[in-house]
Formats: structure tokens, C-alpha cells, sequence
């Protein structure tokens, strides 16, 4: 059976033309990590935001709840993209008290798969905060 990846990137933006970008590049992701790396992938903030609205707590609530409860079924979250969102944030927490495998997909230099071991190398890489 092959592992699965939740794909852990930004979501949120100013507008909401680049909200729909940041899906989009949700879903390039996925398929980026499955046909290289052979990982099932999974990215909630990729679809749910055309059901549920983001700038509504009680709904960023439920679409938070629900992709935490899908991280819990993965191996790993992969970490994708230029910025770290407070939305990653939690993601990131959840999954070092986890003590699942956590990587950096290093899309722009090697193409690979940097493993991540613990918090602090999370805030050396070179992403925006």
C-alpha cells in the first residue's frame, strides 16, 4: 500500500482571485508529490473552500477541524510553496506532537524531499512567514 502525503501549503490570501490560485496550486502539488515520489496525496484546502467559506469562523472552523482529521490518516506532511500560513502553523504543531514524518518540498533548488525533524528547522527555511 503506498504512504500518504498530506500536502501541508498556503491557502488563505488577500483576494479572492488568489484564494482560487492557492487551490489550484494545492492541486498541482498533489500531483507534483504522487507522480514523483509515489505518495497517495491529500489536500483538503485544495476542494473545501468551494463548500465552505474561509472568511466565516464558524466554517473555517469545521474545513480546519476536517483537514486535521485527515492529516491523522497520513505517514506524512510534505510542506509546499514559498510562505508558511497560520493555518500551516497548526498543521505543523499537530504533526510534530504526532511525531509523523514531516519534509520540505524543495521544488526550486534540488526537487527533492528534505526531511524536517523538528520545529526550529521549519523556521530556517527559507519561506515567508
Amino acid at each position: 500500500m503506498k504512504k500518504k502525503a498530506y500536502i501541508c501549503s498556503p491557502l488563505s490570501a488577500p483576494t479572492k482571485q488568489e484564494m482560487i490560485e492557492n487551490m489550484l496550486m494545492a492541486r498541482q502539488y498533489m500531483q507534483k508529490i504522487r507522480e514523483k515520489f509515489g505518495y497517495r496525496t491529500y489536500a483538503p484546502h485544495a476542494y473545501l473552500p468551494e463548500l465552505l467559506d474561509d472568511h466565516l469562523p464558524e466554517e473555517r472552523a469545521v474545513a480546519l477541524s476536517f483537514g486535521l482529521e485527515v492529516l491523522r490518516l497520513c505517514d506524512a506532511l510534505i510542506i509546499c510553496g514559498k510562505r508558511i500560513s497560520s493555518g500551516m502553523n497548526e498543521e505543523l504543531y499537530q504533526v510534530l506532537l504526532l511525531k509523523m514524518e514531516v519534509y520540505w518540498y524543495d521544488e526550486e533548488d534540488t526537487g527533492k524531499l528534505i526531511r524536517i525533524r523538528d520545529r526550529r528547522q521549519v523556521h530556517e527555511m527559507p519561506v515567508q512567514r
